[in-house]
């Protein structure tokens, strides 16, 4: 009987808890200070290419912005031949244990005014998730911070040979970019991950298939 007195008032206990968390919560959301924000990107004059970016920028800018505690947008870009290539990196913040991170991938050719993603990649060469998947294992498996099993696991988890895992890419003068977003190879402290796989390991026809779109 003792027990089942001491159960319920953990139990209580946890939903006072939770009533004075939402409490909190909804109290803070009523009462949010000025929001920080900082966005960086680029403009160029390519309309299409501009448009794509505005749409990914106004997503978090324009469509989320009433959840934000505070929103940080910034961007690398690269040059290759007739490709641009954007990466923007986006943290936010609202609420909870530590603040989200994400990543897009932006491909565009100048001269067919078209976008490049990874299913133009698969349609050029059937193997190229394998590839990809390979070069990744190998990379991070000399890293030390795999050798713990738990993340070992997951590493192994996302370098599948899938499109998932592979569909932020930059096309630049070094060779393929490959962005891993938290979480997909590693805990989250672990932070983001991106490697670069050279044109050569992933055979001569990726040279057709970045010159023909």
């Amino acid at each position: 009987m003792k027990k089942k007195y001491i159960l319920l008032l953990i139990l209580l206990l946890m939903l006072l808890l939770i009533i004075i968390i939402s409490i909190c919560l909804i109290y803070r959301n009523n009462n949010k200070e000025d929001i920080d924000i900082k966005v960086k990107y680029p403009i160029y004059k390519y309309h299409k290419l501009n448009k794509v970016i505005t749409k990914n920028i106004n997503y978090y800018l324009k469509d989320n912005i009433d959840n934000y505690y505070f929103l940080y947008i910034d961007y690398k870009d690269y040059e290759y031949k007739e490709y641009i290539s954007i990466v923007l990196y986006i943290s936010y913040f609202t609420g909870g244990a530590h603040p989200n991170y994400g990543i897009k991938t932006i491909n565009y050719n100048k001269n067919t005014n078209k976008f490049i993603d990874i299913d133009d990649l698969i349609n050029r060469d059937k193997d190229i998730l394998n590839k990809l998947s390979i070069y990744s294992r190998e990379y991070f498996s000399n890293n030390d911070m795999f050798n713990d099993k738990v993340v070992f696991d997951m590493m192994i988890d996302g370098t599948k040979s899938i499109k998932d895992n592979y569909k932020y890419f930059n096309i630049t003068s070094d060779g393929l970019i490959i962005y891993f977003n938290r979480y997909q190879i590693a805990p989250y402290y672990y932070g983001d991950y991106s490697i670069t796989i050279p044109y050569n390991y992933l055979d001569l026809s990726i040279w057709n298939i970045l010159f023909i779109w």
